[in-house]
């Protein structure tokens, strides 16, 4: 969509700017609006065109909305939500500019911010599904699960091969404790989306019920995944066949980036094992070290703050 919406708007730059003299500026205008996967070198044409004082109104706004993307890469959060705001100033209803700045309060960890930001994208575009997930997303972190499921149905209704609607959808289920329907939205979900994780969340939940075959189920659901990469080790250690410290072990990673959140899985994934065993007391320590230290973007976050909501309740 992004991608789309680029191309277009440098098509409309070019076309306005009219004058001989603003053919350097068009062309960073549409290098600013049309480079992928190179962050840097779009953000300098971006801001080359922005301080040319060439462009104006909707013009302008996408040249910061280009911008502020390409900030949002580089997870500067900061300075894309001030490109987002510059360019809902000037096109108070780009509801694409919307939408991003609510991805990036999401990232900074302010749900209501971001609530606030998709629920006024979907206003503006209510065919579009992306908004609706991401504020159910947000509304999840928030313990709102009956708010959040109306979300992922509606983005079902609009489109349901969904997968990230029906995973989203069973993980409010589960945080809820309506097992039996994240069981079967997990199950969905890997139906339209074979991955490693999946399977997992449906192993917990069928565990949550009881189910006598969820080891057996697990074992033929991730035989493909069990490779040696992460998270095969976590797989193996839900089958009973290695132990935690094999799990920290496997963590490791020379990027601080990927070590970082496969450490924040491994908390997060035994502390559900204990749990599984009502071992509270063992599973608290990993949940709230998974809560202050996983990325804000990734589901574990969410799941170690719903868990932590869930124990505190009891």
């Amino acid at each position: 969509m992004n991608c789309l919406l680029k191309l277009a708007a440098a098509a409309m730059l070019a076309a306005g700017a009219g004058a001989a003299g603003a053919q350097a500026h068009v062309a960073d205008a549409d290098r600013c609006l049309s480079i992928t996967s190179n962050p840097d070198l779009a953000i300098q044409y971006c801001t080359r065109a922005i301080e040319s004082g060439r462009f104006a109104g909707a013009d302008l706004a996408r040249l910061h909305y280009g911008r502020g993307v390409e900030w949002a890469a580089k997870a500067d959060f900061d300075r894309a939500i001030a490109d987002y705001d510059a360019a809902i100033r000037l096109s108070p209803d780009f509801a694409d500019a919307y939408y991003n700045r609510g991805n990036a309060w999401a990232n900074k960890g302010e749900p209501d911010r971001a609530i606030a930001d998709y629920g006024a994208a979907i206003r503006l575009n209510p065919k579009d599904s992306a908004p609706y997930v991401g504020r159910a997303i947000e509304l999840t972190l928030k313990g709102e699960y009956a708010r959040a499921i109306a979300d992922y149905e509606t983005t079902l209704r609009a489109n349901p091969k969904s997968d990230v609607a029906y995973f989203g959808r069973g993980r409010a289920y589960f945080y809820s404790g309506d097992y039996l329907r994240a069981i079967a939205d997990f199950e969905q979900a890997l139906k339209l989306d074979s991955n490693a994780y999946t399977p997992i969340w449906v192993y917990l939940a069928r565990k949550r019920v009881g189910a006598p075959t969820a080891e057996q189920d697990l074992d033929a659901d991730t035989r493909s995944f069990r490779s040696g990469a992460w998270p095969s080790t976590l797989i193996v250690f839900f089958l009973g066949r290695t132990d935690a410290a094999s799990v920290f072990a496997a963590a490791t990673d020379p990027d601080p980036k990927l070590q970082s959140e496969n450490r924040c899985e491994a908390n997060f994934y035994l502390a559900h094992w204990h749990l599984l065993r009502r071992e509270q007391e063992k599973a608290l320590p990993l949940l709230r070290e998974a809560e202050s230290s996983c990325p804000k973007n990734i589901i574990e976050y969410e799941g170690a703050v719903a868990e932590l909501r869930r124990l505190q309740q009891r």
